[in-house]
């Protein structure tokens, strides 16, 4: 290849250097923070010691911080990265805003400072305390002008409303205003269903693609990219198989059953549009990874311009195994110009980079 990859989608690490960044009143020795108090259980099925992870996980063992995460992007032949955060994810599930607003403002600070001041290379997705959406649309504002970020991340699961209430819409006309990206990320996986299972593998890899499926459904049948027409908004770490799948039970179930718009202006879809009208926008992006036999299928569908490449470096792989699935996306049957755009172009569009 004769361009350099931009991955959409790893992660940072937090770090004990996070408290640091909490006001005051919060970091005195006597209240002993850990992380179960900084941040709640993605949900009740990580309670940890009864599995093991891939010895490639988590940067192979090694502790893994900017200096690792600017090896990574050298040896990967990676332009830039994009970073979500890990114990962050949870953000949703705090139950307190204001809280939540300390907790954002004190992550953002952080990455900032730890990552983002040291390499260009390294980009950075905020957190947004969605709890209190007056403070979110001033942590947004702060984030992109102030911090140099890139946009926000918003929890596809524990907020108190779907992504596509009107709550959460003062966030997304601000993040137009911006002209930032907002990148839904799946993490937390309770309340759908997958509450009573005993094991963690399929709540895992059923989990991150049906939450990115509620967030969407929510965003379309609301109203929000109606509403928001230069709206970006991306979905991530759920694989790109669910799209094909979207657009087929939805177009059928609006064929059947569209709703007369008795609420409002805006309210998705009427009559004369498709809900799969949505999703061939510009302006909605799907993470993908290395081993998806059916991204073919799904850039036959949907269109190349939506896809975007994403490491998960260090969760789910290691150092080594980057190439592997960098190869994998460069010699599936793509055309030159759709392996382009999942490996660089529309994250450099998404991000705006």
């Amino acid at each position: 290849m004769d361009y350099k990859i931009i991955d959409a989608d790893g992660h940072v690490l937090e770090d004990d250097g996070l408290f640091d960044y909490l006001e005051p009143s919060y970091r005195a020795r006597d209240h002993q923070l850990s992380w179960d108090r900084l941040f709640p259980s993605l949900d009740f099925h990580h309670t940890g010691g009864h599995s093991t992870r891939s010895k490639k996980s988590f940067g192979a063992g090694r502790r893994v911080g900017p200096d690792q995460w600017l090896e990574f992007v050298e040896a990967a032949n990676i332009e830039c990265a994009v970073l979500y955060p890990t114990k962050g994810l949870r953000i949703g599930n705090i139950s307190h805003p204001d809280w939540a607003c300390y907790v954002a403002r004190a992550y953002n600070d952080w990455l900032h400072d730890r990552y983002l001041k040291r390499s260009p290379r390294l980009k950075g997705m905020a957190l947004l305390p969605m709890q209190d959406v007056d403070e979110a649309v001033l942590e947004l504002r702060r984030a992109v002008c102030e911090l140099g970020m890139a946009g926000a991340m918003l929890p596809s699961r524990g907020l108190r409303f779907d992504l596509g209430h009107k709550t959460f819409w003062p966030v997304y006309a601000e993040a137009e205003r911006l002209g930032c990206a907002l990148g839904v990320h799946g993490g937390a996986h309770h309340g759908m269903g997958l509450d009573t299972f005993e094991t963690f593998v399929p709540v895992h890899g059923l989990g991150h693609p049906l939450s990115l499926i509620i967030a969407f459904t929510g965003m379309v049948y609301h109203g929000v990219f109606d509403r928001y027409p230069n709206l970006r908004v991306g979905f991530l770490e759920g694989g790109a198989g669910w799209v094909a799948f979207w657009m087929d039970r939805l177009d059928r179930s609006h064929s059947y059953h569209v709703e007369l718009n008795l609420r409002g202006k805006y309210h998705g879809p009427g009559p004369d549009r498709r809900p799969s009208d949505y999703i061939k926008m510009g302006r909605v992006f799907v993470g993908c990874e290395g081993n998806e036999e059916g991204l073919p299928y799904q850039i036959q569908r949907a269109g190349n311009q939506h896809f975007l490449f994403a490491s998960d470096f260090p969760h789910e792989i290691g150092p080594d195994d980057i190439l592997h699935e960098i190869a994998e996306v460069a010699a599936a049957p793509l055309t030159d110009q759709d392996k382009r755009a999942v490996l660089r172009e529309n994250a450099k569009r998404f991000y705006q980079i």
